[in-house]
């Protein structure tokens, strides 16, 4: 999981990457950037995807 303070970053990191990565609010204040079977697991535990 990568971690950024900054929304476009988190996108612009995802876009980049050769996977397909999804977008997650984290709990601690900024975006996580991780792959699409970890963010379902984060979202069924009540986070959710960052738009």
């Amino acid at each position: 999981m990568f971690k950024f303070t900054k929304l476009a970053n988190a996108r612009s990191f995802a876009n980049r990457a050769e996977k397909l990565m999804m977008i997650v609010m984290g709990d601690d204040e900024r975006f996580w950037v991780t792959t699409p079977a970890h963010a379902e697991r984060l979202v069924k535990a009540g986070y959710e995807y960052a738009i």
